[in-house]
């Protein structure tokens, strides 16, 4: 499929632009805080969101760097929500032990 040009050009700026901005939200908020709040979770589910557009679009106009950029936005978000998922199980866990602590504690 041919694409105009110009509409092309804007979607790999559109695309460069969101990779960038992804990028700098992921090295501020973990550099920050070492976690992704959960206000800030909306953002990155929009800027899946584009992901998936970006991955969409590079299949019908058989462009290969959207294609790969579609998918890196993609896995980004993937690994967000995979360490979303795991801090949240390393915190339940640590709540956990310290009441069996103190049920142990108690029991003495």
């Amino acid at each position: 499929m041919i694409a105009d040009p110009f509409l092309l050009k804007a979607m790999l700026f559109a695309a460069k632009a969101t990779l960038i901005f992804q990028a700098c939200l992921i090295f501020y908020f973990f550099g920050k805080d070492e976690k992704i709040p959960y206000s800030a979770r909306n953002i990155f589910f929009v800027l899946a969101n584009a992901g998936c557009l970006f991955l969409a679009s590079g299949i019908i106009q058989e462009n290969f760097f959207l294609i790969k950029c579609g998918i890196f936005i993609l896995i980004t978000q993937a690994l967000v929500d995979a360490h979303l998922i795991i801090s949240k199980y390393a915190r339940i866990k640590k709540i956990e032990k310290e009441i069996e602590d103190e049920k142990s504690d108690a029991k003495k």
